[in-house]
This record gives C-alpha cells, structure tokens and sequence, in this order.
C-alpha cells in the first residue's frame, strides 16, 4: 500500500529542510519515502509518495502531524493524504 500527500506550504525549501528532520519519526511510523514533488510552478505545493509498512501507524503519524505544527516547522497551511492500493 502507498499513501500520497499533497501539502500546501509557504516555502519548499522551508518545508523540505522540516520534511527531512521528521525522517525519524517516518521511519517508526513504518512508511518509506519513494518520491517528493515540488510543483514546477510553485514553491507553494509540495506532493510525496510514501511506501506504507502499517497502515494504522501511518494514520497515527498524519494524525499527529497534524495536530503539531512543530512537525513542520508551521510550514504547512493544510495537507490531504490518500491511501492507495495498485490494481
């Protein structure tokens, strides 16, 4: 299973210095970076692919990041997160 985010961020380069320090946390929540996007007309949109080991952990770690602007530095104004399942 993957799960794919869509973040809107104030600065990229903010967002992905905050992204890279949460590696930790990513890791014990069992998901797995495969891909990070930046929109290539906007410093505003950040995308990324993750690789979901657990399920329930992931949600934990969407729901406590979240809750917690210092996850991101308060660079993220609003995220969607989907699971998704290949067919």
């Amino acid at each position: 299973m993957q799960m794919i985010v869509h973040q809107h961020v104030t600065d990229f380069a903010d967002w992905k210095a905050a992204f890279d320090n949460d590696a930790e946390a990513r890791r014990n929540a069992g998901l797995t970076v495969l891909q990070v996007w930046k929109d290539a007309d906007s410093d505003t949109h950040a995308f990324f692919l993750l690789d979901v080991n657990d399920r329930d952990k992931a949600q934990q770690w969407i729901d406590r990041s979240n809750a917690l602007a210092s996850d991101d530095g308060g660079t993220v104004t609003s995220s969607s997160a989907y699971f998704l399942e290949t067919r």
